[in-house]
């Protein structure tokens, strides 16, 4: 799979994969777009809206999280047709390579055990990749 950097240059000419349409998917250009400048990248597959992950440092994550010196994953998502060929792997590989070339302390993630939850990745997959439970919030989300 070939994929592709999303940057300022080239955002509003491509798709950012999320489960938005209309007004929705330019308010998050619009949202990606500053973000940028505290550090956001995003990459998706070349095959428009398939997978995907968006990552920042989480000291600029959009999320109440304490994780200094950390790059917090948005986002990571593959579609279930993709599912099953290794494109997250792929795409987290890539994350990886990034925080060790910034010199972080490593990666992390919003998940949650049980139900699925919207917008939250699957704890088993992180959990199979090497990602730990750091904290739990009252309701059950986890910081991995």
């Amino acid at each position: 799979m070939e994929y592709l950097r999303i940057t300022r240059d080239n955002i509003d000419a491509e798709h950012v994969c999320c489960a938005m349409s209309g007004k929705q998917a330019l308010a998050k250009k619009e949202w990606l777009k500053r973000r940028f400048d505290e550090g956001l990248i995003f990459y998706r597959s070349v095959e428009r809206g398939k997978c995907f992950i968006e990552y920042i440092p989480a000291e600029n994550a959009w999320v109440p999280i304490q994780a200094d010196g950390y790059l917090y994953i948005d986002c990571l998502w593959v579609a279930g047709s993709m599912k099953g060929h290794g494109y997250s792997n792929d795409l987290l590989r890539e994350c990886v390579r990034d925080a060790k070339e910034q010199g972080r302390k490593g990666l992390c993630i919003l998940s949650a055990e049980g139900r699925k939850r919207a917008f939250l990745s699957d704890a088993k997959y992180l959990a199979h990749k090497g990602f730990m439970v750091a904290d739990t919030s009252s309701c059950g989300i986890m910081l991995m």
